[in-house]
């Protein structure tokens, strides 16, 4: 097989280049047109072209063309303004970020660019979608947003590593990615439940389950107060799908820090979480849209204080037990957690058999414990805030029966595994 000359093989490399600054310019130029704007395909393409073969010359003939570039979107917007009053500025900084994506192309760098160029389209396509969402969004989903960031990129870098007493039972670090873990999968499903949570009462109760169960039950029980008659089957559904859903988010967040751990009490979890579904779906309503819950965001700093707070106390409540008295011990303090919070005694679980001071085995059992234990909370829960025997009754009753499908798995479980 013939050999490219050194000529040959740069020339193709080039013109690769070319090409790829070509459909660039030419693909955000195409949406300029769409949009009705003077500057269109032809101008972006030239300009992604300019600049990717003025970097092939000389970096000093691409400063040179930049400086070119100014005086020319300058006079763009001179000459909108003139006409309606109005700037190019969106088209203005397409133009720029169009010249620097030609340097990228020119430096070789050609899926950076490329993938730029794609979200560069998608911004501008998506311009009424943007500012729909903008609109929508709350000053206390923004601090929200804000603080996840700054938990993660500020405060967990200055935490010490490793335990800070000397009992070695208290390891800040540990307990901060868990909070970041918690509040991330929270803030998710925040806003999927912001999204999609008027499409119907199933995506209600499992989104609204996923942020926050025991918030989600209270909500609608409260809601079902109301309007028992139309109101209370509606409710009954939402309560059920959001126990579902507290069901799969304990075992993922278990799994997140100690996957081993999913060995144990995976039957238990697996039938509840089988006949929840199945009761979930028994019950026969007409899926329209719902109000969205009346759900706060669940990221703020006293909420990730409170949280990881509560982690580290779950946390030495269980490694103390653990070590007085054993497994009995741990599961007492796992029960109880789920009374609180069940996501930061999964957590907690997670972390421990991870760290080797909790055997995976009392991790898993410790995360169907405290499962159950918030599955039997919600039943005086829904009662205290929406008043209604019968919402109630049915609830607890629908309960006992995924309860007894988990107490039958661990006793199938222990039976097959042969552990006492």
């Amino acid at each position: 097989m013939p050999q490219l000359s050194p000529q040959g093989a740069d020339f193709l490399i080039l013109m690769e280049r070319v090409g790829i600054a070509l459909a660039i310019g030419m693909m955000v130029g195409m949406e300029r047109e769409w949009a009705h704007k003077e500057v269109g395909v032809r101008t972006f393409a030239f300009v992604a072209l300019a600049f990717t073969l003025a970097w092939t010359i000389s970096p000093v003939a691409t400063y040179v063309l930049l400086g070119a570039l100014i005086p020319l979107v300058t006079l763009l917007n001179w000459r909108s303004f003139t006409r309606d009053g109005t700037l190019e500025m969106t088209t203005t900084v397409a133009l720029l970020a169009m010249a620097l994506l030609g340097i990228l192309v020119g430096q070789g760098l050609l899926l950076v660019a490329a993938a730029c160029g794609v979200v560069m389209t998608a911004l501008l396509a998506w311009k009424f979608e943007v500012v729909r969402f903008a609109g929508a969004v709350t000053n206390e989903e923004i601090r929200g947003a804000l603080v996840l960031g700054v938990s993660a990129l500020v405060v967990y870098p200055i935490l010490p590593s490793g335990t800070v007493d000397p009992w070695h039972l208290i390891d800040l670090r540990s307990a901060w990615v868990v909070v970041l873990v918690i509040s991330a999968i929270a803030f998710t499903n925040y806003v999927l439940l912001r999204i999609y949570g008027t499409r119907g009462i199933r995506w209600t109760g499992l989104l609204g389950g996923l942020v926050n169960s025991t918030a989600t039950v209270a909500e609608l029980a409260s809601r079902a107060r109301n309007d028992p008659a139309r109101l209370s089957v509606f409710a009954l559904l939402g309560m059920a799908t959001a126990n579902t859903a507290m069901l799969m988010r304990n075992g993922l967040i278990l799994g997140v820090f100690d996957v081993n751990a999913l060995s144990y009490g995976w039957l238990g979890v697996t039938l509840m979480v089988v006949v929840s579904a199945v009761v979930m779906y028994r019950i026969r309503i007409r899926d329209t849209a719902t109000e969205p819950l009346r759900m706060r965001s669940p990221i703020s700093v006293r909420q990730a204080l409170t949280f990881g707070a509560l982690f580290l106390l779950i946390t030495l409540a269980g490694e103390l037990a653990n070590r007085a008295f054993g497994q009995t011990g741990f599961l007492i303090v796992a029960a109880v957690g789920g009374l609180v919070s069940s996501a930061s005694t999964s957590a907690a679980a997670g972390i421990l058999a991870a760290k080797g001071t909790l055997a995976p085995e009392l991790a898993g059992y410790g995360v169907v414990v405290t499962s159950m234990a918030s599955l039997v909370f919600h039943v005086p829960m829904a009662q205290m805030a929406g008043r209604n025997q019968e919402v109630t009754r049915r609830l607890a009753g629908l309960s006992a029966v995924i309860l007894a499908a988990g107490v039958l798995g661990l006793i199938a479980e222990a039976v097959w595994s042969g552990r006492p």
